[in-house]
């Protein structure tokens, strides 16, 4: 067999091994949505499109992490064994608010 990838609704399960997640009896797993280099690129030049007449840095960096956050949110699918103060958190958008940076990133490059 040649090359195999994913199609756009797949979901493919991911144990981050942020903060040791890995070696947990019960890990945090992320379902993450495959992203494609084609829709990858559309994301590249919506983010050109929107700052291209900006005159600040903070604002160019505001609108790129308003895509990211977008991006974050349509590609993760499930979330489980993620608590903030005991309580469970399944919403992408909330997860994406709550997790360290460096968790997010990591789950950011795993898409």
């Amino acid at each position: 067999m040649g090359i195999c990838s994913f199609s756009k609704d797949t979901v493919v399960d991911y144990v981050p091994e942020y903060g040791d997640n890995r070696m947990s009896e019960n890990p945090c797993v992320v379902g993450l949505k495959f992203i494609s280099f084609g829709e990858a690129r559309e994301q590249q030049k919506l983010l050109a499109a929107r700052t291209q007449r900006i005159d600040t840095q903070e604002k160019s960096m505001a609108i790129a992490q308003s895509l990211q956050k977008e991006q974050f949110v349509k590609h993760v699918a499930s979330i489980t064994n993620y608590d903030v103060d005991g309580e469970e958190v399944t919403d992408p958008g909330e997860f994406y608010m709550t997790a360290p940076a460096d968790l997010i990133t990591e789950i950011l490059e795993a898409m």
